[in-house]
């Protein structure tokens, strides 16, 4: 496979963290395919797959988690013997997928049926096999092929000698591919289908801290740790371990990072980038029980975060310069300064219960924020007065952009403060 000259010029991000390229750009680069055994194993499967003329494969996956980059992989790890058509336009009838295979060939040079395409075909594979080499058909995004099209996949793969398959056809696409392959009039493709590999996301924020370093290994950096655990964390359960979310996300975050003269990401940044991206939750999380396809269990909604906020008291946040919170209606105002209070100072157990249902309805970076707030008030979790409750949940609360998680929040803290006053 030929390989493009790369013409870079070095980029803000780049500059500020001493990048030679950027380590979370999108598009499915081969050198960064990431050597997990979901996915060499993956890669295992279909170069025996092909090696050994299997004929019909089947890759599937969600949005996001990494097939194509794997068949880049597999591409330059067999280019010097395998021969690739790789195929991602599925609005294609089964006359057009075939025309496309022989042109991609340099076969067609002029106009002809169906029928005529299919003979030239299989007289080319019967050559590529004399000579040695292997013909591998890739059709990227399946799912979205017609059914008229994949019955023309399985006329082609109907094309063998008598002790081999003389094309390989690699099908990738979404989950929903299986459900096109199980209508009875698609059970003879189906039936062909001699190996498929199921790719996941990444199941644990170790991994994902695996990943990022990865990333950050290929583009050669060697400075202090830019992701710390607690920003793994963040980058985990914003992006669930789907692959292509966590490079939008770190990449988004490292623009921020790097505008602001940090070198160290935090699970703030990351926040305020996740909410920029409108990411709310992980897209898809833990590989299903006994490898069951399709049953996907959802992490906790999180809360998003604002890059544009207005202090509604008209305090400065002294946490975060230039990022104030977000203004609450009035009504919401109103019910939480009716329950300022004074007494002593606030116990350890009740930012405990604070702290879990701040948790709940932003997610892992809610603890920071408390201390946060609470530092943008001039107190201190150790002797916090409670005249000042109001105030800070207040403040928590605007923190909290999903408007249901919100009102939850304000609801259970109501009611714990409540219980403050009457003891």
């Amino acid at each position: 496979m030929t390989e493009l000259p790369r013409f870079q010029t070095t980029t803000m991000v780049e500059s500020h963290f001493g990048f030679r390229e950027s380590p979370f750009g999108v598009t499915p680069d081969p050198r960064f395919f990431y050597n997990h055994p979901l996915y060499s194993e993956g890669l295992a499967v279909l170069v025996h797959g092909i090696e050994s003329k299997k004929g019909f494969m089947l890759v599937t996956g969600e949005v996001g988690t990494g097939k194509t980059i794997l068949l880049r992989r597999l591409m330059r790890h067999l280019e010097e013997r395998v021969q690739f058509v790789f195929v991602s336009n599925s609005h294609l009838t089964s006359y057009g997928l075939t025309e496309l295979v022989v042109q991609n060939l340099g076969l067609a040079q002029k106009e002809k049926s169906r029928l005529d395409m299919i003979q030239e075909l299989n007289n080319y594979l019967i050559e590529a096999l004399r000579a040695g080499r292997t013909v591998t058909l890739l059709v990227d995004e399946a799912q979205k092929l017609s059914d008229e099209a994949l019955e023309g996949l399985c006329d082609l793969s109907n094309l063998e000698t008598d002790e081999e398959k003389l094309l390989q056809i690699v099908l990738v696409g979404q989950p929903e591919i299986m459900a096109k392959l199980n209508k009875s009039s698609l059970r003879r493709i189906k039936q062909r289908i001699a190996v498929h590999h199921r790719l996941y996301a990444l199941q644990t924020p170790a991994e994902v801290d695996q990943y990022i370093r990865h990333r950050l290994q290929i583009v050669g950096y060697e400075g202090p740790e830019i992701f710390g655990k607690e920003a793994v964390e963040a980058v985990w359960h914003y992006s669930g371990g789907t692959p292509r979310l966590i490079n939008i996300l770190c990449d988004n975050t490292l623009t921020v990072g790097s505008a602001s003269g940090k070198k160290k990401v935090s699970p703030y940044l990351i926040m305020k980038a996740a909410g920029g991206l409108m990411l709310e939750q992980g897209s898809e999380t833990a590989k299903p029980a006994g490898g069951d396809i399709g049953l996907f269990k959802p992490k906790p909604a999180s809360a998003r975060i604002s890059s544009k906020r207005s202090d509604p008291n008209g305090h400065a946040d002294g946490a975060r310069s230039g990022n104030s919170i977000i203004p609450l209606r009035d009504s919401e105002r109103i019910a939480l300064s009716r329950i300022a209070t004074k007494g002593p100072a606030v116990s350890v157990q009740f930012f405990d219960r604070l702290n879990r249902a701040a948790t709940e309805a932003m997610g892992p970076m809610a603890r920071r924020i408390v201390v946060d707030q609470i530092s943008a008030l001039g107190e201190s979790s150790q002797a916090f007065p409670q005249a000042k409750l109001a105030e800070l949940i207040l403040r928590v609360s605007g923190e909290i952009l999903n408007e249901t998680m919100r009102s939850r929040f304000q609801k259970v803290m109501v009611d714990e403060i409540a219980t403050l006053k009457m003891m």
